[in-house]
Parts: C-alpha cells; sequence; structure tokens
C-alpha cells in the first residue's frame, strides 16, 4: 500500500500544473474520460474534482459531443 501525503508542496504543484497542461492528445483523452464519468453516472463536479478541470468545461464537452460525433468532437481542439 502506497502511504498518502507523499509529494512535497513543490512536487505537487508541479504536478497539477502539467495536469492541466493542454496537449492535443492528453486533451482527447480528458474529454472521452469525462463523457465514460458522465455516462457512469458520475455528476459534472464530481468528474471535474477527480480530473482537475472545471466543471463548467465538462458540461460544455457532454453538449459539444451531443451536438456531433465522437470524431469532430474529439479532434475539435
Amino acid at each position: 500500500m502506497i502511504r498518502p501525503y507523499f509529494l512535497t508542496a513543490a512536487d505537487r504543484l508541479e504536478l497539477l500544473s502539467c495536469v492541466k497542461g493542454q496537449r492535443e492528445d492528453h486533451g482527447v483523452a480528458r474529454r472521452a474520460n469525462a463523457l465514460l464519468l458522465l455516462d457512469d453516472g458520475m455528476s459534472c463536479a464530481q468528474i471535474a474534482k477527480v480530473l482537475f478541470l472545471d466543471d463548467d468545461s465538462v458540461r460544455s464537452w457532454h453538449k459539444q459531443y451531443l451536438a456531433e460525433d465522437w470524431e469532430s468532437f474529439a479532434y475539435d481542439g
């Protein structure tokens, strides 16, 4: 079992910065994860907390997904 709180404050800030950075392939994965979690019944707020996103982004992605096919949505950027 991995013990919690093993990161220093500086390491944690650096990792959060990395997670919140946008690369095209990473962005596609984040949108896909959000949609899958929505489909599993999680709320936008829960998903935002888990994926370190804004809940408005999750809502926006859902709305955009419903309006477009997956390929257009995924690579829209």
